[in-house]
Parts: C-alpha cells; structure tokens; sequence
C-alpha cells in the first residue's frame, strides 16, 4: 500500500471532473470493519456501491453530471482505502445483507436511494431483500453478481484457477491487459471509438498498482466463483429477487459480457418492482460509455429535478 501515491492519481481524476469530494472513515457497527466514504453534492442521500476489483471513485465520471443528489462513495471492505474484512463464502450472503444498512447506521441515515454495480449490486440486492425499510429507490447498473444463468468474461474464469489469481494480482499494471479486460466485459465499441477517460484508466492503474484492492477482490472473487459453480447458497436467485419490494432500475449495458438481454429480462421479471433500460454501444458499467445520458436516466428514476 502506498497511500499517498494513490490519493495524488486519484485527486487528478476528481479534478478532470471537477469536483472534490469530501471523506469519512466510519466503522461498520455490525460487519466491525472501518471503510471509506468519499461524499459529493447535495440533495437526498444516495449510497453507491461498486463492483470489484474496483473502489468507490470508479463513479467519478458519472458524479460529473449527476446534480441534486448527495453521493456517498463506499470502498467495499477491502478495496481503495477501506480495511479488509475476513470473509467466508458461507457467510457472504450474511455480509451482503447487512452491508447497505450498516454503511447507513455507520453515517448516522436512516433511509436512502442506493445506485449499485456487479458485485455491489448482489450486495444490494441482498440488503433490499433483508432490510426493504432502508431504501428508498435503488438504480442498478447492469448484470449483479452471481445471478444462476450469467456468463463469466475468460479474466473471470483464469481467477478460478488455483494459483492463477495470486500470479494475476501480482503483476504490475499494464494498460493492455486492463483494456483487454474492459473488451470482455463489453466496453471495445468505446475503445474504438476513443470514449473511455484516460483519467480514469491512470486510476485503475494506480488503484491495482498501490492499495491492497486486486489482492484482496481476487481473492473474493475466487472464492465467491467456486462456491456459485458448486451451485451453493451464494447465488441471486429469483427466489431472493423476488423479495426485494424496492423500487429498481436497471440501466443495462447492451454489451455486457456477463449476460446481455436475456439475462436481463430474467432478472427483472423475478422482481415485483422493477423496469429495464437497455444502453446500446454499452458494456457492463455503462456510465464509462455513455456517463451523461446513464446520469440523466438515474436523476430522472430517483425523481431527481433538474
């Protein structure tokens, strides 16, 4: 970890959109882990939680135009600045379904929107489904994690193999090899078309190259795929979907590379409160393809003026 040469590349992504966040270091009551909130804005609260191996900034870009909310940015335990956390997979379900309340109990918020991606959006999923009372609206930002019929980009399944994640984490970044990545999960229409921010790639780089969050997400990730290709407890399926009463959107990535339409009609007829916006040209977070027009379709579902 070296903390300071990641805040200094992740202050330059903030200023390319021009904003600074303000930060919290809260300790989850239940979960017992100290974590990471960036806060931007105003409005009504909103908790974000990404996927992996990613952090909390990875929402920059869209943050850009996403007025009248106060975004609260969660690393995941684990990730960018926030302490790990000792994880099982039989007890996973149990961390998701208590993560989103207790990131709210920690700030001192009763109730708020929740905007979530790939495995945060499983995590919401889960909370929703256990704690239905703290959520007002929820956006999901494409395929959840660990959905019974998704499809696993090849990076995914090299994870699963014994010592290949280890080897894979240690290597140093290489920006050919994260767009290769960005390509199997559905972003090669915005790489071609030179779309993607170069800000925000120096940021993975430097999110892989100096904190702790590929090493421990691998190991997650292994983890979590053994267990979901064991067909264990880990899965979403429509059996919990159709118990989260929240009022959901999903803005879904055309392109997505772990399931595109017929994953997402599956998804949202398993819930009782749920709508689907397919992106076109658009991958698995699909605010890096199109950033203003998913934040108009955010702000417009959480009712958000203009």
């Amino acid at each position: 970890m070296n903390e300071a040469k990641y805040r200094a590349v992740e202050r330059r992504l903030w200023e390319t959109v021009n904003l600074e966040p303000s930060e919290h270091f809260v300790r989850l009551p239940r979960i017992g882990t100290q974590v990471r909130i960036q806060e931007v804005g105003d409005g009504p609260p909103a908790l974000f939680i990404h996927g992996g191996p990613n952090s909390g900034s990875t929402w920059a870009p869209l943050l850009e135009h996403l007025e009248g909310l106060r975004c609260l940015l969660l690393d995941r335990p684990g990730t960018g600045l926030s302490e790990p956390t000792r994880l099982q997979a039989d007890g996973f379900v149990g961390f998701a379904s208590t993560l989103g309340a207790d990131t709210l109990d920690a700030l001192g918020i009763d109730r708020a929107h929740v905007v979530a991606s790939s495995l945060g959006g499983y995590c919401a999923l889960w909370s929703a489904s256990a704690t239905p009372e703290r959520f007002d609206r929820m956006v999901q930002m494409s395929c959840p994690a660990l959905l019974p019929d998704q499809q696993l980009p090849r990076f995914m399944k090299a994870i699963m193999l014994p010592g290949v994640r280890k080897i894979i984490a240690a290597l140093p970044p290489n920006r050919k090899a994260s767009e290769s990545i960005l390509r199997q999960i559905g972003h090669g229409a915005s790489i071609d078309a030179g779309i993607l921010p170069e800000a925000h790639g120096d940021w993975y780089d430097a999110l892989h190259r100096y904190t702790d969050t590929m090493r421990n997400d691998f190991d997650l990730i292994h983890m979590l795929g053994r267990a979901f290709g064991k067909g264990d407890d880990v899965v979403l399926g429509s059996e919990i979907l159709a118990k989260v009463p929240t009022p959901t959107h999903f803005i879904w990535g055309a392109d997505d590379g772990f399931g595109a339409q017929r994953v997402a009609d599956w998804t949202v007829a398993a819930m009782p409160n749920a709508t689907l916006e397919m992106k076109p040209n658009a991958g698995h977070l699909p605010w890096l393809d199109d950033p203003r027009g998913v934040a108009l379709a955010t702000k417009s579902f959480l009712e958000i003026a203009e």
